[in-house]
């Protein structure tokens, strides 16, 4: 094989190392205690034991597959909050998102499941509304 053949090998084993590492981070956030996200909640929120946080991008592409799917959750259930990471970078370092979209269900103050990626509405619906 020449070199060209190499690089592209190693470009394609970079690229798939690196999904596995944005996945193995994710599920290594799972059962951490939850950033201080008070400034993030009304008070109506604060008082949820249950908040799912929806980490978006304007410019990305799975986002706008995901959304028509949650707005309409974001209306029946007011736990959801939004956070556009191109306003609001502060709060993904925060919570060590590293791509969009990502799901995030903190239960009593500890992240308990993470999605990330564009998923389908079964898949994002039983994540919301888990019990």
């Amino acid at each position: 094989m020449d070199s060209t053949a190499w690089i592209i090998i190693t470009l394609i084993v970079l690229f798939v190392l690196g999904q596995f590492a944005f996945l193995y981070r994710s599920k290594g956030m799972q059962g951490r205690i939850a950033p201080d996200m008070s400034d993030l909640l009304s008070e109506a929120q604060k008082a949820q034991p249950r908040l799912i946080f929806y980490f978006h991008s304007p410019r990305c592409g799975m986002c706008r597959q995901v959304a028509p799917i949650l707005k309409p959750l974001m209306e029946e259930h007011f736990n959801i909050i939004e956070v556009d990471v191109s306003k609001r970078p502060d709060v993904a370092r925060r919570f060590k998102v590293m791509g969009t979209p990502t799901l995030m269900r903190v239960q009593e103050g500890r992240i308990e499941k993470v999605l990330m990626g564009a998923k389908d509405e079964k898949t994002i619906r039983d994540f919301v509304e888990a019990q």
